[in-house]
């Protein structure tokens, strides 16, 4: 018997938390570096914004693609060390511009995976998925690096247990379960003390079963 998985209210629940959270760094703080990463706040902030908004244009045509990410063009980097990205937060307008930018991507990824088709996937790279895949990959994007921005100014972030037990259903089979759900998440995405180091991969495919 199949667990549950991620759903777009998860998806809109961890959307808000990360404004909630984003909303507390000072305008200044965005060049600060993000805890265990070569990016800093601005480019880790900006790559989750990126990714929401891609995962949606992925699952949003009416067609079924899965050649590949929708093929436009990246704009130059903001800066030689920062991910290519289509999208860019203005930092000539702070925090406020971020958490904006937070709003309209994520709710973008929760419309579209509230509004596919059953049965209408999208590519990812790591196995084209469904609206439950790409709304549990919008959730790991949007926590894990919250943490990382937030976690770097000694602020606290954290979401529900049961909610990411389904994100780890969905997408990291296999993952080690125990009473703290948040704990979970960040040992699947190689963010506790233990094992910070090292590749971790999910698996977005379409399966018949999830939670095993």
């Amino acid at each position: 018997m199949s667990a549950p998985v991620s759903t777009p209210e998860d998806l809109r629940t961890v959307v808000d938390a990360v404004m909630a959270g984003f909303a507390q760094v000072p305008d200044d703080g965005w060049t600060r570096p993000a805890h265990g990463l070569t990016w800093d706040c601005r480019d880790t902030a900006a790559h989750l914004i990126d990714d929401f908004a891609a995962y949606a244009m992925n699952l949003s045509g009416r067609e079924v693609y899965v050649d590949g990410y929708t093929p436009f063009v990246d704009p130059p980097q903001w800066q030689p060390t920062t991910p290519p990205n289509l999208v860019w937060p203005d930092p000539a307008k702070g925090t406020a511009a971020i958490v904006r930018c937070v709003d309209a991507a994520g709710g973008l990824l929760v419309a579209v995976t509230a509004t596919a088709p059953p049965g209408h996937v999208g590519y990812h790279g790591c196995g084209n998925a469904d609206a439950s895949g790409f709304a549990a990959m919008g959730i790991v994007e949007g926590a894990a690096h919250a943490w990382d921005v937030l976690t770097a100014h000694d602020l606290e972030f954290r979401i529900d247990g049961d909610l990411c037990h389904r994100v780890l259903n969905r997408l990291f089979p296999g993952a080690t379960r125990t009473d703290d759900g948040w704990h979970d998440f960040l040992a699947a995405t190689h963010r506790t003390e233990d094992n910070r180091e090292g590749h971790w991969r999910w698996d977005s495919t379409v399966r018949a079963t999830y939670g095993d």
